[in-house]
């Protein structure tokens, strides 16, 4: 089934809008590279490719008669598609100059040069977006805290008459339900990087590297995942757990495990799934850990329904796992929110915390990783969609530890 992604920014506006007349906000405006695309449906080159930030805003009004207006500068903004969902295009002048030699744009191409800073440029056509539509003062909802401080105080001195509220509430609860073309980048992200860790592992051998296996995992997506991106592939073998940019190029011994923490990404959506082998015959002590996390996780899959606090299924989990050979056991959260976010990790967290219930529409990764000294890293990651009755598993990979 293909779901449409105008219905899907339909529904992210409907919602927006329903939170705006709650708390009196007269806009809201994204400047970050995964909230931008929320409201929009368009992705930034400059945030998301060069990491630039304060670049570009995308407005969302109250008012329901009014477009969302995509705040960008000339250069980046022609390659805005034309056909964008209920979306008006402001540009402002940029370093890059762009030229009309055959008149293509008519009355629409201007010449301009920046007179000011870029952020500058940026807040003051937000500051005439925001006196045409009639919202020179009220409250705005904005990314304040994301933003630089020169890039907070540029939209403080453009906004005198305007009252800046912070929006990351509202967006984390905005995202942490998903429309269903959402879960559909979503449940094609899972399947990639299962493809990912499937193909890699078939030729994982005792000598072979985590540079080796890393290799493997980004070409099985070129040749196998329709050419899907990595976005983000944290791979350890043996005692080496910590986080690598650059990969471990020791060759593996027997015994050892290797753990798959991955993520694809599919029109900017990004699955977070986990999954640990070993070489040969796993140690009593790697058998004890893995059979504790094991329980505790299905114990998870199975208690998780719509209502339930997530703080509830955290404590649950965690008297299981500690209860089933792993007394020490301690960790943060057991699981996060999935979609946009660049970090694989959003907000609400699985923690003991977090008193937000679990409810239909949720992606949530649920995870139960360990790390240990001389032992290394050994977890287990699913994706999970809540549905009205309870929970679909997005995963079809077996969660069992695998010897290879």
């Amino acid at each position: 089934m293909t779901f449409d992604k105008a219905a899907h920014l339909a529904s992210v506006a409907e919602r927006a809008r329903s939170i705006m007349e709650r708390e009196n906000i007269e806009a809201i405006v994204a400047s970050g590279c995964e909230n931008f695309y929320y409201l929009s449906g368009h992705p930034s080159t400059f945030m998301y490719t060069l990491r630039m930030s304060e670049v570009a805003l995308a407005v969302m009004f109250r008012d329901p008669s009014r477009q969302t207006v995509i705040i960008m500068n000339e250069f980046e903004a022609a390659g805005v598609p034309n056909d964008l969902p209920q979306c008006e295009l402001r540009t402002y002048p940029t370093w890059v100059d762009v030229d009309d030699p055959l008149g293509l744009r008519g009355d629409k191409y201007e010449g301009r040069r920046p007179v000011n800073h870029q952020v500058q440029e940026m807040f003051g056509l937000l500051q005439h977006v925001l006196a045409d539509y009639g919202v020179s003062n009220g409250k705005i909802a904005v990314e304040l805290g994301s933003m630089k401080y020169a890039a907070a105080q540029a939209l403080q001195e453009a906004l005198p008459n305007v009252e800046l509220t912070e929006a990351s509430a509202i967006f984390t609860e905005l995202r942490m339900l998903k429309t269903p073309w959402e879960v559909e980048q979503l449940r094609q992200s899972c399947a990639y990087a299962e493809i990912g860790i499937t193909e890699a592992s078939k030729g994982i051998h005792i000598g072979s590297s985590a540079a080796e296996i890393a290799d493997a995992f980004r070409l099985a997506l070129l040749t196998h995942a329709s050419g899907s991106p990595s976005r983000f592939h944290m791979i350890s073998v043996g005692d080496h757990f910590a986080p690598a940019h650059i990969f471990d190029t020791r060759p593996s011994q027997a015994g050892e495990v290797i753990k798959f923490d991955v993520g694809v990404d599919v029109a900017g959506y990004g699955s977070d799934i986990a999954r640990t082998f070993v070489l040969g015959e796993p140690s009593d002590t790697v058998k004890r850990i893995y059979n504790a996390l094991r329980t505790g996780h299905d114990h998870l899959l199975k208690i998780i329904e719509p209502g339930m606090p997530m703080e509830h299924a955290f404590n649950d989990a965690m008297s299981i796992i500690r209860q089933s050979g792993l007394p020490t056991y301690n960790r943060g959260h057991l699981g996060h929110s999935a979609g946009l976010s660049l970090a694989a990790e959003e907000a609400p967290f699985l923690s003991p915390s977090e008193n937000t219930i679990f409810q239909p529409g949720m992606v949530i990764c649920l995870e139960t990783p360990y790390y240990g000294y001389g032992i290394g890293s050994i977890m287990i990651e699913d994706m999970v969609l809540i549905t009205d009755n309870g929970i679909e598993r997005l995963n079809t990979l077996s969660r069992d530890l695998i010897a290879l």
